[in-house]
């Protein structure tokens, strides 16, 4: 973090100004920081300077330790005032911008990574790219200085080398995947050579799909699980609980409270590199409860409850929105937050409880890792009962009461550092999560609906989706691809839960707003930026699934399920011809393209629509039997919507809908609850069986229909 500028008598820079805690803490560097507008943009052009243009997130470890180096740095603030207008961008604030100079770095060194480092022409053309820099020279790597000195004179002797260089590179950059792809029938032939991609790369011994560093890959995960619902998918099946299973006995999860951290440094899952994100763990929360209702298993339904828990408790704003991140760092150290030394420990337990943490957690007096313990499982409960010659209960038992004492213990130490803002698409990841966990494992719908209020009362202001909201108010951000197309999804899911009318309403609304903003006819796909927006250098797609659903990916998904939820033909046709040109390449690259797989298994295994008629939803037991018998022949491409009996009740809200918004109405107004009886109603596009009005009858209705 920089010099507190109570003790430096420094003034702040242009970010003091800016919402995203990232550019606030660059806010009092020496470095006359401007953040990306066209007051830098066109003072670059009048002075005829280039740009150094520094991406990071709040997060980034690296990125703090450069701007502790390097942006607090007095001779090397004065080489980049005096020679280049320096630009700051949060990547999670401004994604486009950070996806088209990602690419160039790739391009020029073939690797990413943040801070992202690149220096352009007043056009806004790339010329030079690196990531993390350090101050002076260094082993034989350039120091930051020595670059900056070698560029500005480079562009002071030779300005037309520099921009001929700059016009090879933009040539290069503009290329369109779509002009290379064409058109395939999406088959189930090609989710069987995905499952072997998968299956290629997995790592037999501790799970995932890499060595390391080692990712989650919850999407593709999520794809697996849905495939493993096939006769012969064993494979596919054990890939994904085993992975699963692995990342919540290791290193990588909280074992004292709840969550997961971003990445795991070693093969084993052991060492992670500590920040977590709000993404990470609403993506495995997903996964999670998925794996909970397909195996039955207590470990992964226990894994979303904890998760769930600590993100209520540590990045949840008290009107129900979520933070996204929380750093690595505490006290200038990485992890310092979540190890513990033996002795540590051994105050805060007594002797006995201490012996069995020791045991099970994989603590010694050395350490695992520079001196201390990162907790992870040893082995399983099971086991461990045996040896103690103790019940498995009365051993969890204690060890609960141990990780709340740990707890207590690690939660008076200074906590890393939270980035409070709000990102809209995130949040719907974090929606979709809570409405599948509550749909799968029968959760309260409170956290979801909590949620989804938030979301509806703050990120849409006069007919405008904005991408963060904060504490400090709301970005002027307009939203991109992502956030519409996952919003707009979390929305129809809380449709499915409630039964309310509203939800389904705002997210056509949404859908609508994306088809007329994004949607590029021409070549059948979706562009990442509203056609409303000022456009970069060059116009970027959002194609694969990597940390993130790709904004293709979740366009073409929303489309699909709210057309079939609204019964939109239309908009299921527009995503499953945006889904065919990347068809052969997904099953190719699987592991880049995991959520649109499961979008493609959709299509491929189309489930039911499944309608619960309850006059008191939350309290039936016909219908909570019902809905227990959808679990147990679960579909992973089903629908389930539970409808309250009273159709007033459903339209609650939806005075203010368009004509247009409300039509899907008429698919769900002849269901109604029959002799005063629970109803379900069994059906594949809208054309439903017989309804059924005990749970004996649904069950009969499910087998004989599937």
């Amino acid at each position: 973090m920089s010099t507190n500028p109570k003790t430096s008598g420094r003034k702040p820079n242009r970010l003091i100004h800016e919402t995203s805690p990232y550019l606030q803490q660059h806010a009092w560097n020496p470095v006359d920081w401007f953040p990306w507008g066209e007051e830098a943009l066109g003072l670059a052009r009048s002075r005829n300077r280039l740009i150094f243009l520094s991406i990071g997130y709040s997060s980034c470890h690296w990125c703090h330790v450069m701007e502790q180096e390097s942006f607090e740095n007095p001779e090397i603030a004065r080489l980049l005032n005096e020679h280049f207008i320096s630009i700051k961008v949060d990547r999670e604030e401004r994604p486009d911008i950070d996806a088209v100079y990602m690419e160039a770095l790739q391009r020029m060194a073939g690797h990413g990574g943040w801070p992202l480092n690149v220096w352009l022409t007043p056009e806004q053309i790339p010329v030079f790219a690196g990531t993390y820099f350090p101050p002076s020279d260094l082993h034989g790597r350039p120091g930051f200085a020595s670059v900056i000195r070698r560029l500005a004179d480079l562009y002071h002797r030779e300005p037309d080398q520099v921009h001929r260089q700059a016009r090879e590179i933009h040539k290069a950059l503009e290329h369109d995947l779509y002009d290379h792809l064409s058109p395939g029938k999406i088959t189930r032939g090609l989710l069987d050579r995905a499952v072997q991609v998968y299956a290629h790369a997995y790592d037999e011994e501790f799970g995932g799909f890499s060595n390391a560093p080692k990712f989650p890959t919850s999407m593709g995960i999520g794809f697996l699980l849905k495939y493993s619902r096939q006769p012969g998918s064993d494979q596919a099946l054990n890939m994904a609980l085993a992975s699963l299973e692995k990342m919540i006995r290791g290193g990588i999860y909280d074992q004292v409270g709840g969550g997961f951290h971003r990445y795991s440094t070693d093969q084993e899952w052991q060492v992670p590199h500590f920040e977590k994100m709000l993404y990470d763990n609403a993506l495995l929360i997903t996964s999670l409860a998925e794996a909970g209702l397909i195996s039955g298993r207590p470990i992964f339904k226990e894994a979303v409850d904890e998760t769930i828990r600590f993100l209520n408790r540590e990045m949840r704003h008290p009107d129900g929105g979520y933070f996204s991140a929380l750093d690595a760092d505490s006290e200038g150290e990485e992890g310092k937050f979540y190890t513990y030394t033996d002795d540590e420990l051994q105050r805060i337990l007594d002797k006995d409880t201490f012996a069995l943490v020791a045991d099970y957690y994989g603590v010694g007096p050395a350490g695992n890792w520079n001196g201390v313990s990162i907790l992870h499982r040893t082995t399983t409960l099971r086991k461990l009962a045996g040896r103690y010659k103790t019940p498995v209960e009365e051993l969890e038992h204690r060890l609960e009461i141990a990780k709340k004492k740990i707890l207590e213990y690690r939660n008076k130490r200074p906590r890393p550092g939270r980035d409070d803002k709000m990102i809209t698409s995130w949040n719907a990841l974090m929606l979709i999560a809570l409405c599948r966990s509550t749909q799968l494992l029968g959760r309260d719908p409170a956290d979801a609906l909590r949620l989804g209020t938030y979301l509806a009362k703050h990120t849409l202001r006069d007919d405008t989706l904005y991408r963060i909201t904060g504490p400090k108010g709301s970005s002027k951000q307009p939203a991109f691809l992502d956030d519409y197309a996952l919003l707009a999804d979390g929305f129809s899911r809380l449709f499915e839960i409630t039964g309310e009318y509203l939800w389904l309403s705002r997210s056509l609304r949404l859908a609508r707003m994306m088809l007329d903003q994004f949607y590029d006819q021409d070549k059948a796909t979706f562009r990442y930026t509203s056609k409303n927006q000022r456009q970069l250098i060059l116009e970027t797609r959002d194609v694969f699934d990597h940390a993130l659903p790709g904004g293709i990916s979740a366009a073409i998904t929303t489309l699909y399920r709210t057309g079939h939820l609204a019964g939109i033909p239309e908009w299921t046709h527009i995503a499953v011809k945006a889904m065919e040109p990347l068809s052969e390449t997904a099953a190719s690259h699987a592991l880049a393209f995991g959520y649109l797989l499961q979008n493609m298994h959709a299509h491929c295994y189309p489930g039911r629509e499944i309608v619960i008629v309850s006059n008191r939803p939350d309290t039936s037991a016909a219908a909570q039997k019902m809905v227990a018998i959808w679990r147990e022949k679960f579909e992973p491409s089903s629908y389930l919507v539970v409808l309250p009996a009273d159709i007033a009740q459903r339209n609650s809200g939806l005075q203010q809908a368009s004509s247009g918004e409300a039509a899907f109405t008429k698919l769900y107004d002849d269901k109604v609850a029959r002799n005063n009886k629970t109803t379900a109603y069994v059906c594949r596009n809208f054309s439903c069986r017989a309804p059924a009005t005990t749970p004996e009858a649904f069950r009969t209705e499910m087998e004989s229909s599937h």
